[in-house]
């Protein structure tokens, strides 16, 4: 074979392995950015969930009312009025990410035995409500200022007996509604993060779908999709300058929010402040695993500081 001929089978083949290396690329950022938007997708768009209990299986009396947030979005929530013997005391209930006012309903219900009357909300974009992407917290807070603006033309209410109780995305939602209400009597925060930026490679696996690596990524898409700053949904931050009593609940196994997270914000936060883990517990069960237990701290917790 002649030395031509053996060079231009050669270059042959070197156009072929080229030509399959590009393809390879190519095809390999397609489906990373195929991978990033739809990670990026699940976390601005959750699926709704309704609930799968409401109140009268608790045998509680309830009212689903609706309510309208600064920005224009109606909010669907169950209002449990306090017991007629109690002192008017209220919490506004926030689920996290995916949830729906039901996610608490049972602790709601054992609250209520011990004479706290409730608002369980669908935050936006979940259950009832309105319309709109989520931001982790970020918009929400303005769900919970509303729910505690409507709370205060219900009779049955003493305003000045209003807490918030926020489980993971509604603890972040929780504390920067807080921020913005002083005379708010008690913030309780469950299995929430102290930085959603930090805690995001935690959220990336279970939520987004996605490996833990792309996180950086997926949340520069998220920020850049909303006109809220996901940068500054850092609870761990908001806690260091609100003054009233706060209650923090986390498992032991959490993975999504891990417990270090909890204890970061207790850390930061002002007196009076309590912390309770839950051994055992992971992001989702920190009631169901031990009812009583649960139940229990928050009565010693709001006994001392909304008796």
């Amino acid at each position: 074979m002649s030395r031509s001929k053996r060079r231009g089978r050669m270059g042959i083949v070197g156009w072929i392995v080229l030509g399959v290396l590009v393809v390879g690329v190519g095809t390999a950022v397609w489906y990373g950015n195929r991978l990033i938007g739809q990670s990026a997708d699940r976390l601005l768009y959750p699926r709704r969930s309704q609930p799968s209990q409401t109140p009268a299986d608790f045998d509680l009396a309830a009212e689903t009312v609706r309510f309208t947030t600064a920005d224009g979005i109606t909010i669907a929530a169950w209002f449990v009025p306090p017991p007629e013997d109690g002192n008017g005391a209220v919490f506004i209930y926030a689920h996290g990410f995916g949830g729906n006012r039901g996610a608490l309903l049972a602790q709601a219900a054992a609250m209520h035995q011990a004479g706290y009357g409730s608002l369980l909300v669908d935050l936006r974009n979940h259950g009832e409500s309105g319309d709109a992407i989520s931001t982790w917290g970020q918009a929400e807070s303005r769900d919970l200022v509303a729910a505690f603006e409507y709370l205060q033309t219900r009779p049955e209410v003493d305003s000045t007996r209003i807490g918030l109780v926020g489980k993971s995305m509604g603890g972040a939602a929780a504390a920067l509604a807080a921020s913005q209400l002083p005379e708010l009597a008690v913030l309780v925060l469950e299995s929430t993060y102290a930085s959603l930026e930090e805690n995001m490679p935690n959220i990336m696996p279970s939520i987004a779908r996605a490996p833990g690596f792309l996180a950086a990524t997926v949340f520069s898409r998220i920020d850049s999709a909303t006109d809220e700053p996901l940068t500054e949904i850092r609870t761990v931050a908001i806690v260091e300058n609100l003054n009233m009593p706060l209650l923090l609940l986390h498992g032991e196994q959490d993975r999504i929010v891990p417990v270090a997270q909890g204890r970061a914000i207790f850390a930061a936060a002002n007196e009076p402040k309590q912390l309770h883990t839950i051994p055992g517990a992971g992001h989702l069960n920190i009631f169901t695993i031990d009812p009583d237990t649960f139940t229990e701290q928050m009565r010693a917790f709001l006994a001392e500081h909304l008796p």
